[in-house]
């Protein structure tokens, strides 16, 4: 007799790992900001690698699987988060394309915690308590969203954390001023950008 493929191994490390993911965000509250950004810098890439090899299904039902986590859910998690994180919160996003001229563009790491939390949350609270046809349809959601959505999402806040723990005095401090009317020159992606150009004589 032929295995479901919901219970298979590789659907069985993915769900083990995404509870971790979601029990680790639920208990945030309660966390050392920098000690839970270093548990974040060696989970998610163990989430991402898990996510990779779910196996490639389709859907059985017509309709979509229930929804658990509700907007104050996600808002709850979100605000933890950014309390934690503090100062260290926002990141500079370098996959959007903008010239010397534009203002920088910033992440939400906290938001982009909370959006991944949503997708798996959900998916784990259909795959405890319900038929396999419905835990295959609640797998091929997160598998889709993963590869559509947050798979890319999980890529930015991966790399959003190292720079994080980098510049670690940032890390449960208080923000000051706006995004657009902080200083720049402080984050180290610019101290970067600001060597390079002097070492090849740029005049900027």
């Amino acid at each position: 007799m032929n295995e479901n493929v919901v219970y298979s191994r590789k659907v069985i490390e993915f769900t083990a790992v995404a509870n971790e993911y979601c029990r680790l965000l639920e208990e945030a509250s309660s966390a050392d900001g920098h000690k839970l950004l270093m548990v974040l810098q060696k989970l998610l890439p163990l989430l991402y690698l898990k996510a990779l090899y779910l196996p490639d299904i389709e859907s059985k039902l017509d309709e979509g699987t229930e929804k658990f986590v509700k907007e104050e859910d996600w808002q709850l998690i979100k605000d933890n988060l950014t309390l934690k994180f503090g100062a260290a919160n926002d990141y500079i996003d370098v996959n959007h394309d903008m010239d010397s001229t534009e203002e920088l563009v910033y992440g939400d790491l906290a938001e982009n915690l909370a959006d991944i939390y949503q997708d798996i949350r959900d998916f784990l609270m259909v795959y405890r308590v319900a038929t396999p046809e419905l835990m295959n349809d609640a797998l091929w959601e997160c598998r889709e969203n993963f590869r559509l959505y947050w798979g890319q999402t999980l890529v930015n806040t991966i790399r959003a954390v190292h720079f994080a723990l980098i510049d670690s005095e940032k890390i449960g401090g208080t923000a000051t001023g706006s995004r657009a009317d902080s200083d720049k020159s402080d984050w180290i992606i610019s101290r970067r950008q600001n060597d390079f150009r002097k070492e090849n004589g740029d005049d900027f």
